[in-house]
């Protein structure tokens, strides 16, 4: 070999070794410090949307695990829960990893808040921002925290009623800062109330639609929509007000001052948009059209998505669904009659062999019945049908009922022509607040009491909501006997279960109102014109189950964690 072709060789091997260091070296760019974080705001704001991306984002299957429903998935964990295998081991509901990775998204968020740069085009924007942005991060805290308080707050071991490990700085886990205990449920009440009206310093009240290009427009204005505001903060303070205020925390009763925070809180809301002449008159429907979400019964909800999920699982068979969450006869004898009074009431007018005749009209919009329709489809739930009846197939009722509510018939599962269509998610209805407001003010104040002059009182709030739903005459005669706080609170309890069924309210207000856990769940056959009630399922909750397991896994790991009683 010449000395050129040798010359040659050696420099093709350097620059295949240089080459080949490139390959292996990544690029600056693509190794992200903590730099990059105060730079660029993007980065830094994605530390807080985690605390967005963590919360709930559709409805589950709760519902199967209470008195108002049971599954048709022999499989289903919710079944497993409702039938004796709830444990600390096994707990399909446990939010404890979910809460607390948000949480600590949120305190990182902090170290990094003040230092970060916001906004280049202006000093002032730049402040704007911060405080913006810390606001919604107080709030998220304060949320992912509430949601732990509400789950896992309860009786300990040691006899003392626990809230949850409050955690406001980023844990490191080369020590055992980590390690923190449950304060007692006041101190972790109070905590999450502190950072909530933190973040309400700090935020508007609304966003708001404000013309041209400006500092308050890119800040403040509509376009943050679905982001936490201090409106919706309020409205958490009244859900978790009332939660505190209920008798599972408070030996038995209720908290009368908790219960005049919550109805103070949910009354100066309604007051806003008019008091009990305010209740939505929509807000009964879920889906409109995909163009058309926007109604003014929500409060806060997440980003819309394209989907079928929900309507695969819960479509009858017959419709290329699941079948799979069955309302019980429970729930169906809740849902009054037309008059306003309950089917077990003298004068009511039901009739066994005609059950679904001259019912409140909310039971035919939530729940499938033998005769009711989907969309244009009327569904047979009678023991001859092939596919929708009783036990027909694996995935037919158990109970002679489907859901109806939360679904969209425009859905078509039909494998030729399969679609989806919008969905969203309701972080917080009014209704829910019509709801709070008239369970805490009765126990605060009576069920006809207005100390606060906002034109409404429980009972006048509870006779637009029946209504609304269809419940005539309008003198709603029921209502009017209902004369004690007692009957009253009865008949409030009554209306949030119909109103928000299958919301995922049920399992946890059965525990805060500490009901029967154990009702026996039961269906209705149909053969020719004969109703026949039938037993389904037992539930098996032993008695301390009213308040949720601390995850094993967690109590082995920190010994200064109390586990709640019983687990």
């Amino acid at each position: 070999m010449n000395s050129i072709n040798k010359f040659l060789l050696l420099l093709f091997l350097v620059l295949a070794v240089g080459a080949c260091d490139e390959i292996l070296e990544p690029e600056k760019s693509n190794i992200y410090t903590k730099d990059r974080v105060y730079n660029d705001p993007l980065f830094a704001e994605g530390l807080m949307l985690r605390g967005y991306s963590l919360l709930p984002v559709s409805y589950g299957s709760e519902d199967v695990a209470t008195d108002d429903a049971v599954s048709n998935d022999k499989t289903s964990s919710y079944l497993r829960m409702a039938t004796g295998q709830w444990s600390a081991n096994y707990d399909p509901m446990s939010i404890w990893g979910t809460c607390y990775s948000a949480i600590f998204n949120l305190n990182y968020f902090f170290t990094i808040a003040d230092d970060a740069s916001w906004s280049w085009e202006s000093e002032v924007r730049n402040e704007m921002f911060k405080r913006r942005l810390k606001g919604e991060a107080y709030a998220l805290r304060a949320y992912h925290h509430m949601r732990l308080l509400m789950y896992y707050g309860g009786t300990a071991t040691d006899g003392t009623l626990r809230g949850v490990p409050y955690v406001t700085e980023v844990l490191n886990p080369g020590n055992d800062d980590w390690k923190k205990s449950r304060g007692t449920y006041q101190e972790c009440y109070d905590q999450i109330m502190a950072d909530f009206n933190q973040a309400t310093a700090l935020l508007p009240y609304k966003w708001v639609n404000i013309t041209g290009y400006d500092d308050s427009t890119t800040v403040y204005g509509a376009h943050n929509k679905n982001r936490i505001n201090s409106q919706i903060i309020k409205a958490l303070k009244a859900r978790l007000a009332l939660h505190a205020a209920s008798p599972a925390y408070n030996s038995g009763s209720y908290n009368t001052a908790k219960c005049v925070t919550a109805a103070t809180l949910a009354g100066e809301l309604l007051a806003e948009i008019g008091g009990a002449n305010g209740l939505n008159a929509a807000g009964l429907v879920y889906y409109d059209a995909d163009n058309d979400i926007n109604i003014a019964e929500v409060l806060w909800r997440n980003n819309t998505y394209s989907s079928n999920a929900k309507e695969q699982t819960c479509f009858p068979p017959s419709l290329y669904g699941n079948g799979d969450i069955n309302p019980t006869q429970n729930l169906v004898d809740a849902f009054p009659m037309v008059n306003g009074y309950p089917i077990t009431a003298s004068g009511s007018g039901y009739n066994p062999n005609t059950p679904y005749v001259n019912r409140d009209p909310r039971l035919a919009a939530y729940i499938l019945y033998d005769g009711n329709k989907l969309g244009t489809t009327t569904i047979r739930t009678h023991v001859d049908d092939p596919s929708n009846g009783i036990n027909k197939l694996t995935t037919s009722t158990r109970t002679g009922y489907y859901l109806k509510k939360l679904l969209r018939p425009d859905v078509n599962l039909n494998p030729a022509a399969i679609n989806t269509k919008i969905h969203i998610y309701n972080h917080v209805r009014f209704t829910e607040l019509f709801l709070i407001y008239a369970e805490a003010a009765n126990q605060a104040w009576g069920l006809d009491a207005d100390p606060n002059g906002y034109g409404f009182t429980p009972r006048t709030v509870i006779r637009a909501i029946r209504k609304r739903a269809g419940i005539t005459p309008a003198a709603d005669p029921y209502l009017a006997s209902r004369t004690t706080k007692e009957e009253m609170a009865g008949l409030i309890r009554n209306e949030r279960r119909l109103e928000l069924c299958f919301e995922g309210f049920r399992f946890w207000d059965l525990r805060r109102w500490k009901l029967n856990l154990t009702e026996t769940t039961n269906g209705m056959e149909i053969s020719g014109t004969t109703y026949t009630p039938i037993s389904v399922e037992a539930r098996d909750f032993e008695s301390y189950m009213y308040y949720a397991p601390i995850p094993s896994t967690e109590i082995l790991k920190n010994e200064n964690l109390l586990q709640n009683q019983g687990w």
